[in-house]
């Protein structure tokens, strides 16, 4: 046929290519990731009703997504029945709590209760601690700290110890008012910087109470933050009368101990002035007034060891002046305040021991 009697023909008209599922898109995503396993299973289903309806594409898409997420889902099923996520869940929380009670030395503050990293009290290096409620059974307590001044360099580990031995004495002292409500076997216990946190600035020593026995339950802290004012006087005032000794014996510093017995007999004197002043509850009163009777008896004793020549007289009168404060009045004077009545069972319990002395208190020192 001559082409030129006919025309142009047209081009064949195709119909236009369908279009691909949004579901089953998202069905096969979701079964990929196991995300939510049971959705990618709705989505699936839901795709090849659609497919069905509109003539889409997508359907394998959308059968794989079902796969998937069947399999996901029937997982899921297996481990909520054997209790999976729960044990997941709990290791996880577990270990977020563990996280955030884990503390740098450095970091530690005053009135934090903590656990003592290894084996209880003992002489190592240590960077972290874990921090607990102090109504919780834990092992120490922060009682404050003091900076390091004075030293271009680090002055040396024998050093530091003897500066926190003393310091953090004082400092547990005021913290803890009260060394009857301090429990048996707890200790001076402190934290020094190394020689390599010290070259990063780290000069702080942290001074705590620290036990190396059975765990002990609540706060040792007992000062003008939990004491009320009557109770804060009275412990200042017995606190007050124990003035520290001199180191050696009398025969080594005779005029060292005359000095003690002089120090002791003037806060004697002022302590047994405020325990009269102070205006006590009525119930406290008589008790009160009957201590500070002791405290001028105990003075007197205290004076004429301040004048003795010899070791035997020296004590004579200061055994008589330690008989004058009697435990008997005490523990009356603390029933009627709502102190702890009950003697430590030790003197030595309530006396500092020497604390950990090469105690890393950054985790750069480590």
């Amino acid at each position: 046929m001559d082409p030129s009697t006919q025309g142009w023909q047209p081009y064949p008209q195709y119909a236009p290519r369908p279009s691909v599922n949004g579901l089953s898109i998202a069905s096969l995503v979701v079964g990929i990731v196991c995300c939510v396993p049971p959705l990618g299973l709705v989505l699936g289903l839901t795709a090849l009703s659609q497919i069905k309806k509109r003539g889409e594409r997508g359907k394998g898409m959308a059968i794989a997504g079902i796969a998937l997420s069947s399999i996901s889902t029937a997982l899921l099923l297996v481990v909520v029945a054997n209790g999976g996520i729960g044990e997941a869940w709990d290791g996880f929380r577990k270990g977020m709590d563990e996280a955030a009670r884990s503390r740098s030395t450095l970091d530690l503050r005053k009135g934090d209760c903590f656990n003592l990293p290894g084996s209880g009290v003992q002489e190592q290096e240590t960077t972290d601690v874990a921090v607990v409620d102090c109504a919780d059974k834990h092992e120490a307590e922060v009682s404050g700290g003091f900076q390091v001044r004075g030293y271009d360099s680090y002055p040396g580990e024998s050093r530091l110890d003897e500066l926190a031995y003393e310091r953090c004495q004082e400092i547990n002292d005021a913290y803890a008012l009260d060394p009857w409500a301090v429990p048996k076997g707890t200790e001076t216990y402190y934290y020094l910087p190394t020689k390599q946190s010290w070259r990063l600035g780290d000069d702080a020593v942290t001074c705590a109470f620290a036990t190396d026995g059975a765990k002990i339950q609540g706060s040792v802290r007992r000062d003008a933050t939990t004491l009320d004012p009557h109770q804060l006087a009275y412990l200042k005032a017995e606190s007050a009368v124990h003035v520290a000794d001199p180191d050696g014996g009398f025969t080594d510093d005779p005029e060292g101990y005359r000095g003690w017995a002089k120090k002791t007999s003037l806060a004697l004197a002022a302590q047994a002035k405020n325990l009269r002043e102070h205006r006590w509850p009525a119930a406290a009163a008589g008790g009160a007034q009957a201590r500070a009777k002791e405290y001028d008896r105990a003075r007197a004793h205290w004076d004429k060891a301040a004048l003795a020549q010899d070791e035997d007289t020296f004590w004579d009168h200061g055994y008589e002046g330690e008989d004058a404060l009697t435990g008997s009045t005490e523990i009356s004077v603390r029933r009627t305040l709502g102190l702890e009545t009950a003697p430590p069972a030790e003197e030595s319990t309530q006396e500092s021991t020497e604390g950990p002395a090469d105690e890393a208190t950054t985790a750069s020192g480590a």
